[in-house]
């Protein structure tokens, strides 16, 4: 029972800490809001850029656009009697077009830019490079597009927007704790002829400084609740259509998913912002209250 009366009594005690804060507390949640989401976002896109890159690394097969008056079918014929191929699908200028129009709006006035486009698929990944080496000098072909190409370019991006995200989070996070740190400062400076009698009278260590780290704790539970919304959003509606517009440029065997991971992202975005906003208040509670 005495441990329920202590516990009801830090929960009371942060309820008032909090109360008394005020507009401190808006600023905090926002920025810790922002912070947090920001760490989120650049872990649920390094997860999916992952999955991206494992799926065409994984991928049998690859594109081939041609020049304008290539004989076609005389190449898909060409093609799919090397031994390693497995298949080729012709893909005309003009159902490409067709489709890129009914999926982005365009309107025909500009004319078709898109060229006639032949899906290799290979019996096995390792097929993929020497059979790209076989038919990379045929006539009639402009370029060849193949997971190796884009792996590396996803590759780049994906180093540099993390390094990017991770320096704007640690920017963010040291706002974040030195606001929390004032914040709970000032709450201690108001309440010190309270601590003092609360000290005189032998009341327990973590029975005074309990409601300034369960504040710490409010502030990180609240605002990674927040900051997971735009991660959902993201998923729900940006990234599905990203996928949707990837499959139409590029083979359609790619199947990529990141709201598996979202639990876990969001899992982690909790634990930090606990761990940041509780480990501040404890220092702060440290250096100000004397025990």
């Amino acid at each position: 029972m005495r441990s329920l009366r202590i516990i009801w009594r830090i929960l009371k005690e942060t309820y008032q800490s909090i109360k008394f804060s005020g507009m401190s507390n808006f600023m905090v949640i926002s920025i810790l809001t922002v912070t947090l989401a920001l760490f989120g976002g650049v872990l649920q896109f390094n997860s999916s850029i992952k999955q991206i890159y494992q799926n065409l690394d994984n991928q049998l097969e690859f594109s081939v656009y041609l020049l304008d008056g290539a004989e076609t079918k005389s190449l898909a014929n060409k093609i799919s009697q090397i031994e390693e191929v497995k298949k080729v699908d012709i893909i005309p200028k003009d159902i490409a077009w067709k489709n890129f129009r009914a999926k982005f709006g365009f309107s025909d006035e500009a004319g078709n830019p898109l060229p006639d486009t032949l899906h290799v698929n290979v019996k096995t990944a390792q097929d993929l490079k020497p059979v790209v080496e076989k038919i990379k000098n045929y006539s009639g072909i402009e370029q060849i597009s193949f997971a190796p190409e884009l792996f590396q370019g996803l590759k780049r991006v994906r180093s540099i927007l993390f390094s990017f995200g991770l320096f704007i989070t640690l920017i963010l996070a040291i706002s974040t704790v030195t606001i929390i740190s004032n914040t709970i400062q000032l709450i201690i400076k108001s309440r010190s002829l309270e601590i003092k009698i609360l000290r005189l009278v032998g009341v327990d260590d973590w029975f005074i400084r309990g409601p300034f780290i369960t504040h710490g704790v409010f502030y990180g539970i609240v605002s990674a609740v927040i900051a997971i919304l735009p991660l959902l959003f993201f998923q729900k509606f940006i990234w599905n259509s990203f996928q949707s517009s990837f499959k139409t440029i590029m083979p359609l065997t790619f199947s990529f998913d990141s709201s598996n991971e979202l639990g876990l992202i969001f899992s982690i975005m909790l634990l930090t912002g606990v761990t940041v906003c509780s480990a501040s208040s404890y220092m702060v509670t440290s250096k100000y209250i004397k025990i």
